[in-house]
């Protein structure tokens, strides 16, 4: 699939209220230094001004105007809600494509000049789809850094980007309500909390148990991949090198042993918890708070104390 081609400028889209060293952020920053110095383009960075009364329309068209005036090699977002609005919306005024979700972009060298060819996962993070840069339309895409570290350059690069002006009028479309996402459900790169099944929290009782913790802490249920490869949990509640790569607050490990190839999907995660009966488990090297014990035992009882904890009635 080809979708645009390089130009002489890269434009990189920061949201305003961003904080630019935040991990993911800081990374968007540093990825479009990288790709920028590789392609020998200059770099812009934009954003609009923070609570302008203008629709996501408005934010659309100033950006799809710059796009328009510069016919860049690529127009970088961060992979989040807006971002993943505006760059169809973009794509769509400039005549352009629209990649999304996209985990890698490496600058192939061709007779004709550079190319940039993307990577996004695909069929649940099973494989990656590789999208090839073409002539004729400028690629929009939307970048997802999940565990990329981010270098002191790229909060340099967000520091102060230029401010568009946007049209003034009334926005076509309202904002009425945002809908927290149900964790039963949410991909888990977006889980704010996540209670993660091993091989030794495979049985159904346990894995019963495992459901119940993860409601009670408002997260999702993740697995490794022994427990996928048996079926008791599908293949998008996979964390590890071959399935998702995770940057909750919370990481509860219950009976994990800590494989590379696990801790590699977990190595964002602000806390680590862990529990399991092998004292040697490499995951103990990798938690922040590690329990040597038997889930039989404590993983009902500790479902049993949060659900009566909660239930407790509070003091007027």
């Amino acid at each position: 699939m080809r979708v645009g081609a390089a130009g002489t400028e890269l434009l990189l889209v920061v949201e305003p209220g961003l904080d630019p060293e935040a991990p993911g952020v800081a990374a968007l920053g540093a990825e479009a230094a990288r790709l920028s110095g590789a392609l020998g383009a200059d770099l812009r960075a934009v954003t609009w001004p923070a609570g302008s009364p203008a629709g996501v329309e408005a934010v659309a068209e100033a950006l799809a105007e710059a796009v328009r005036a510069a016919r860049p090699a690529a127009v970088l977002l961060l992979d989040t809600d807006l971002g993943r609005q505006l760059a169809p919306m973009i794509a769509h005024r400039c005549g352009g494509g629209a990649v999304a979700g996209c985990s890698d972009v490496a600058v192939l060298e061709s007779p004709d000049g550079a190319r940039l060819s993307f990577a996004r996962p695909a069929y649940g993070g099973w494989l990656q789809r590789e999208v090839l840069a073409d002539e004729g339309c400028v690629p929009v895409v939307t970048l997802d850094l999940t565990g990329v570290a981010a270098t002191e350059d790229g909060a340099g690069v967000l520091a102060d980007p230029e401010a568009l002006e946007l049209a003034a009028g009334e926005p076509a479309v309202r904002h009425l309500e945002t809908l927290a996402p149900d964790a039963r459900s949410v991909d888990l790169v977006h889980a704010r909390r996540i209670v993660t099944a091993g091989s030794g929290a495979a049985g159904d009782s346990l894995l019963e148990a495992v459901r119940e913790l993860a409601e009670l802490l408002e997260g999702s249920v993740g697995a490794t991949r022994p427990v996928t490869d048996e079926a008791r949990l599908p293949k998008e509640r996979l964390i590890g090198q071959t399935g998702r790569s995770v940057a909750p607050e919370l990481y509860v490990a219950l009976g994990v042993s800590g494989s590379p190839h696990h801790v590699a999907g977990v190595r964002s995660a602000d806390r680590v918890i862990a529990v399991n009966r092998d004292v040697r488990a490499p995951i103990f090297q990798f938690s922040d708070v590690g329990y040597v014990a038997d889930l039989e035992e404590v993983l009902p009882a500790l479902v049993r104390r949060i659900s009566e904890w909660r239930d407790e009635p509070t003091d007027p």
